[in-house]
């Protein structure tokens, strides 16, 4: 488990794409003006940061373009929503003045979170059933 930073980037000249990579160290903020070279839009500290590509691909997956480079054919504000909720310890380190108090930043957030916990009470009551089937069968015989 290694910690470090997951940082999302945006290109000027690669419009649509999102890369998404990972850090040992925190990466400078832009400076204003410079409109040219990856822009970082968002970086996150988290204690497991292996953990934390892997889920945001796993959010991402299917708009994956190049594994190598790490590039996803979406917006921002649907990488940057994918990242924050994430169901990891982590801490936001920077998010780009655009993205900061973005309303459809904050829904994509809650409906990532919503999603999460509607799975997770699913395979909680699938548990819950596969346990009181096997009381039954130890019981009753069925």
């Amino acid at each position: 488990m290694e910690d470090g930073y997951l940082i999302v980037e945006t290109h000027p000249g690669r419009s649509g794409l999102v890369r998404i990579r990972k850090a040992k160290t925190a990466p400078d903020a832009p400076k204003p003006g410079e409109e040219t070279g990856p822009r970082a839009c968002y970086v996150g500290r988290f204690n497991d940061l292996s953990a934390a590509q892997m889920q945001v691909h796993a959010k991402l997956r299917r708009r994956l373009v190049d594994s190598e480079t790490g590039f996803y054919r979406t917006d921002a504000i649907t990488a940057v929503a994918a990242a924050e909720s994430l169901p990891l310890r982590h801490r936001l380190v920077y998010l780009a003045p655009g993205l900061a108090g973005n309303r459809d930043l904050d829904r994509a957030i809650a409906k990532n979170l919503w999603r999460h916990r509607l799975a997770d009470r699913f395979w909680q009551a699938v548990g819950i059933a596969a346990v009181i089937l096997l009381l039954s069968k130890i019981l009753f015989g069925f």
